[in-house]
């Protein structure tokens, strides 16, 4: 492309879009509507996957501690030092007998009673072991257990495997929902973006006859595209922003208090996942949606 010939691409561009102001609202409102299901879903897909990582990250794995390893402080340190030298652990902590039995009596509540008959305490002491990937934890658990000093462990294992099932599957349809639109927004922006470049298609033809290359042509209906996917993805994420800060400061702490302590995504974090989506998208699908829809009047 050459620069003297930038000036009249944009130029082209602003002129086509001031001639068919209602083509070009037309097309906007395609995209507003298009970007509006999308990003709607963005801000689902990344809320579900914060709750997915607050999940995951309340994996754990527990290590009961044999009796005569708990009875010796030097033992326990011995054996801290190497569940926190393991390839996987992200955090250990060390949970005491007594420690035990007094969350056992904190669950039970009004029941809490029922363990003042005990002679002694019958909970062992144990390691609660962190891994900093979810999806390694049985493995983790099994080199924990071969470990001296170990009793036995637990980390739920069916729960722990159709936890991640669960979660992959849900991104893999966030995922498949989202290319899905893309593909819908494609279709609908070309075929309304068509319609101006038909309504223009006798200038195209005479620029082809006086010897206009097809990409002297071709530009400035792909910056009008970029344009109008532009001002639509602002007219979008606006509309998105502010609609998700009011959801946000009226829902957030009843989902915290009332479903799991789960936390919403802040407005701040959406507003750029949105911000990086939806312009992308905008000034992507724009662009190309122009390029194919005046490609058909390119061949005269």
């Amino acid at each position: 492309m050459k620069l003297r010939n930038v000036s009249h691409f944009f130029r082209e561009a602003g002129v086509g879009i001031w001639r068919n102001g209602w083509m070009s609202f037309a097309s906007i409102v395609v995209v507003v509507l298009t970007l509006l299901i999308m990003g709607s879903f963005t801000i689902i897909n990344l809320n579900i996957q914060a709750i997915t990582d607050e999940i995951k990250s309340q994996v754990e794995i527990i290590a009961y501690l044999e009796e005569e390893t708990e009875e010796e402080p030097e033992a326990v340190d011995e054996l801290r030092s190497q569940l926190t030298a393991l390839n996987g652990v992200q955090q250990v902590s060390y949970v005491t007998k007594d420690e035990a039995l007094d969350r056992l009596r904190e669950r039970l509540g009004d029941r809490a009673g029922i363990t003042d008959g005990l002679e002694r305490n019958p909970l062992p002491s144990s390691f609660e072991v962190r891994p900093h990937d979810p999806e390694q934890t049985a493995q983790l658990a099994a080199s924990i257990a071969a470990l001296p000093g170990v009793e036995s462990v637990d980390f739920g294992q069916e729960i722990v495997d159709q936890l991640l099932a669960f979660t992959d599957g849900v991104q893999m349809f966030g995922y498949a929902i989202i290319a899905f639109l893309g593909v819908i927004s494609l279709f609908l922006i070309a075929n309304t973006i068509k319609l101006t470049v038909y309504s223009r298609r006798r200038q195209i033809n005479i620029m082809k006859f006086v010897g206009a290359t097809d990409w002297f042509i071709r530009w400035p209906f792909i910056l009008e595209g970029v344009f109008l996917g532009f001002l639509g993805a602002l007219i979008t994420y606006l509309i998105l922003f502010y609609g998700y800060s009011v959801l946000y400061q009226n829902a957030s702490a009843w989902m915290y208090h009332n479903f799991m302590s789960v936390r919403m995504v802040v407005p701040e974090v959406a507003s750029r996942e949105l911000l990086r989506i939806l312009f992308a998208m905008g000034a992507g699908i724009g662009a190309v949606g122009s390029g194919i829809s005046v490609r058909r009047f390119l061949k005269v």
